[in-house]
């Protein structure tokens, strides 16, 4: 006896079918879906004559600049928030002095489809940052895309197109200000027209600041120019308004959140800058022994979360600002008895971006969003002139802002950040007189802070682990000790997670409305291309002294978890540190991670810079008792080179010493240098440095 007819079967399999498809695309919903993140501005609260102006943002430039009747764009492409904040300079002197209205804006967040048919008194200025070894910064990729599809495209003309350029970079790497140029080149090569000359930055020699007001004050007046703009009497501008209010009942208060998910508790990924992951603190342990220096590696826990990383990605840790560097703040701008008064801010111009929630209190503004421990720049500087409280003060002010020499001598080498050098006018000068809007608007943002990942993300799916030294530095002739911001920030974590003596700087590290009882962090996983060969038999050569070893305990860690299944390749890691017995990092570890190759796959050469007094051994010395096998790997085997640490000083010497090991090879025609960049370009030298 059938217990099922026919059409029961039917309308079974179509009613599991159905349930199944459901089940699946609710699934997808979740994992894929991107999260629903209320802005931190609400736009309910713009008023009606401003919605009529402005109607709603659309990602079409051209629709963008019509309906906020704007005549240029200031695109800025950033990985650290510096491109943003030059973008937002650049905007306001523009309006200032020459009436130029414009929009300061993400790359991100618009299409390209009409790039080329702006009008001519349209104008797009682009301030883009260089990531690594020549990369576009994450917000850049899109735009980096376009502009290489249109470099194929014989056919694109774009002879209306009217643009400036300013690139961030960095001398230290060879694809020196490569976005920038690549971008110029491709829209110069359609027949776009750019205004002014090409402005490089450069972080490297640490000129970056004064390459750009020296761009700045020469394309300027060529813009007003062009859209027949006349100079008028400077006014200063400032676009943001606060007012000062009760709690509010009716709209959504920020005490330290990053967005509104967080604050209603209800988290979602994807995780992103913007909408970082709460990750547990699982570990943590100092790795340097009988120094004073401190060294840690922490482990976050990822086990509830979707996130994801590839072994060579980097971590954005967001921070908070300490205790005293809050306090600081507060006081010098005669905030600190009113540091819990509940405020909304808004900005006159609705295109420009606001640094902070729209309600938030004076406390969680100076510790959890803005950038108050940034280095002062001499562009803020004379911005602060005009509010000095006396003509003494004003006269230094005016010297240091307009000497760049005694600005470097005096102020940049010793880390200055805002309250800190107007406190060294003496503790009780008052600053009241600074308008608060001038000051968030001028110091931005709080950033997140990146770190090479030093796990394997095939043995640690759910764990990611960082190695960080706490940055501390004092000069015998400084009034203070420049603390980091991020790495003293885990440091107070990992006292608390230890029990111990909290030390200076303390942090509130309860979190807003105490949602950081567990010690978590804020995390996100930024992208990276320094990878490991896709075959684990490719030899490779790490080199990486300091805490340039992080990125490679991860490389070893995958190279021994592969294999057991796929045999490895020769495996060559050059490390340096001071003493042996001070800060040799993770020194039980290798050991026992070489037992897991066969003999003579797996070596390590370290060089102790300190350990005997009479003799400084570098990586460099290391690369060339090894010369014979570098130049087989290398030159026959097809090896890759890593390289990760200083840019500054030890990448180039690894260069040079690596260029001379080539040149020495009896079998080698050419030029060495030029075989070394040609490798840069295939990939098989590959550099995470700062």
């Amino acid at each position: 006896m059938e217990i099922f007819s026919p059409a029961d079967v039917l309308f079974l399999k179509l009613f599991l079918g159905a349930s199944v498809a459901y089940g699946a695309q609710r699934f997808i919903s979740h994992t894929s879906q991107k999260p629903i993140v209320e802005p931190l501005i609400p736009t309910w609260k713009a008023s009606n004559s401003t919605r009529q102006i402005l109607g709603t943002p659309s990602r079409s430039i051209k629709t963008e600049l019509k309906r906020t009747r704007k005549t240029c764009m200031y695109f800025y492409g950033s990985q650290t928030g510096t491109a943003e904040k030059l973008a937002s300079i650049l905007a306001k002197e523009a309006l200032s002095r020459f009436g130029i209205e414009g929009i300061v804006a993400d790359l991100n967040d618009f299409d390209y489809d009409d790039l080329l048919s702006l009008s001519k008194q349209n104008v797009l200025i682009f301030l883009l940052a260089t990531y690594g070894e020549g990369e576009p910064t994450d917000n850049s990729i899109s735009f980096d895309r376009y502009c290489t599809n249109l470099r194929t495209k014989t056919d694109s003309q774009a002879g209306n197109l009217y643009f400036a350029s300013f690139g961030l970079g960095n001398s230290s790497y060879q694809f020196y200000n490569e976005m920038i140029k690549r971008i110029d080149s491709t829209l110069s090569g359609v027949g776009a027209h750019r205004i002014g000359p090409l402005g490089l930055g450069d972080d490297g020699n640490g000129s970056l600041e004064d390459d750009f007001l020296t761009w700045k004050d020469g394309v300027l007046p060529k813009l007003a120019k062009h859209l027949g703009l006349a100079e008028q009497k400077c006014v200063p501008i400032v676009n943001l308004v606060i007012s000062e209010m009760g709690s509010p009942s009716d709209a959504p208060l920020f005490l330290g959140e990053p967005n509104a998910a967080h604050r209603k508790g209800k988290l979602r990924g994807p995780w992103t800058n913007s909408n970082p992951f709460p990750a547990r603190i699982v570990k943590s342990r100092e790795l340097f022994r009988n120094s004073r220096r401190k060294c840690l590696h922490v482990e976050f826990d990822v086990n509830n979360s979707t996130m994801t990383y590839e072994t060579g990605d980097h971590v954005g840790i967001l921070p908070e600002n300490s205790n005293s560097e809050v306090e600081r703040f507060l006081r010098i701008f005669g905030l600190s008895e009113k540091k819990d008064c509940v405020f909304k801010i808004e900005s006159e111009d609705p295109t420009v971006r606001i640094p902070l929630p729209a309600y938030t209190t004076y406390d969680a503004a100076a510790r959890y969003y803005l950038n108050i421990c940034a280095p002062i720049s001499r562009y803020l500087l004379s911005k602060l002139v005009d509010y000095c409280p006396d003509e003494s003060t004003k006269a230094e002010m005016l010297r240091l802002a307009r000497d760049n020499i005694a600005f470097e001598r005096e102020i940049k080498t010793q880390c200055l950040n805002l309250a800190q050098f107007l406190e060294r006018f003496g503790p009780f000068i008052s600053w009241v007189s600074v308008p608060i809007p001038l000051v968030f608007e001028m110091i931005g943002k709080l950033q997140p802070r990146y770190y090479s990942i030093s796990s394997s993300s095939l043995q640690s799916k759910k764990c990611i682990s960082i190695t960080a030294v706490v940055k501390s530095q004092q000069n015998d002739d400084w009034a203070h000790e420049f603390k980091g911001v991020a790495t003293n920030y885990l440091l107070a974590q990992h006292s608390k997670i230890l029990g111990s003596e909290a030390v200076e700087p303390t942090y509130l590290l309860s979190g807003p409305r105490y949602q950081n009882a567990a010690m978590k962090s804020l995390i996100h996983i930024r992208r990276s291309k320094f990878h490991l060969p896709k075959k684990n038999s490719v030899p490779i050569i790490m080199i990486g002294p300091g805490t340039g070893v992080a990125p490679f305990r991860a490389f070893v860690q995958e190279r021994a978890w592969q294999n057991r299944i796929h045999p490895a390749g020769r495996t060559i890691l050059f490390y340096g540190c001071r003493q042996r017995h001070e800060d040799f990092l993770y020194e039980e570890e290798w050991e026992q991670l070489g037992t897991s190759f066969e003999p003579g796959i797996f070596s390590m050469h370290v060089a102790f810079s300190r350990q005997d007094p009479n003799q400084k051994v570098y990586v460099q010395h290391l690369l060339e008792q090894q010369a014979e096998e570098l130049r087989e790997l290398i030159l026959r085997r097809n090896a890759c080179v890593y390289v990760c640490g200083d840019a500054h000083q030890m990448a180039k010497d690894v260069f040079k010493t690596m260029a001379q090991i080539i040149k020495e090879d009896k079998a080698f025609k050419g030029d060495a240098q030029t075989y070394l960049k040609d490798l840069k370009k295939k990939k098989r030298w590959l550099e995470d440095v700062w």
